[in-house]
This record gives C-alpha cells, structure tokens and sequence, in this order.
C-alpha cells in the first residue's frame, strides 16, 4: 500500500498532517471527474469516537485548509483539523463488508467500556 504524505512548508507548521493512499486519491479523483475541485472531509467527535463526513466540494471554504496530493485537493475545516493531524484515509473494497473509505487515526479516543459507568446519554424521540 502506498501513502501519500503532504509537506507542510517552512513556517505552516499548523498545517494539518494528513496522508491518503494511493487508491483513495484514485477513488477521489474518480468520483471528482473533473466536475468538483475536491472532497471535504469534517470530523465529529461523540461518546463513541469519530465519525467522519465527507463531501464533494466546488471551492474551498474561507478558512479551510486546503491539501494537495497530486491532483486530487482535500478541504478540511478547522475544528476538524486538530482531530486528522496524523490520520491516514484509505480506500477498501470488500465484498463481504463493502466498499468506501477507511480511517487510521492515532487521535481516535478508546471505545467506551460497557462497565465504565460513564458512557453516553443519549435521547430517543419516538416517531409515531
């Protein structure tokens, strides 16, 4: 598996850090085809760890941070900036479990144990 790093130049060193494999550039430059600029990727952190949303981007938000590798731009904003540095994005394909894109990331926090007490509080609106 190939990675991708992005330099960061002299004095950006608040750059976020991030490297994508050489199959997830394909696949973004794939489903990119020349109609958007790149893909955002935004972080939510929960009691549950990171969840990741990703989009199809025309332009770069004022305060994104824009990453190049090679020709395929990625835009992160910057609550979700602090939570990427480090991450590396993959693709898979699976047949059993599925296709899409794949996340290792030393910032992801430890899974919530089920005897810790603490946990998550969660609502749940009934529908109907």
């Amino acid at each position: 598996m190939l990675i991708q790093s992005q330099d960061i130049p002299s004095g950006k060193e608040d750059k976020v850090m991030m490297n994508l494999t050489d199959k997830a550039i394909d696949v973004i430059r794939e489903v990119c085809n020349g109609e958007y600029l790149g893909l955002r990727i935004m972080v939510n952190k929960g009691c549950s760890g990171f969840s990741y949303n990703m989009g199809l981007e025309e332009h770069a938000g004022e305060d994104d941070q824009v990453l190049e590798f090679s020709d395929v731009k990625v835009f992160i904003d910057p609550g979700s900036a602090l939570w990427l540095t480090g991450a590396t994005m993959d693709y898979v394909d699976n047949s059993s479990m599925g296709s899409g894109f794949v996340f290792d990331n030393p910032n992801q926090p430890p899974a919530p144990s089920a005897t810790a007490g603490g946990g998550c509080s969660c609502a749940v609106k009934s529908c109907g």
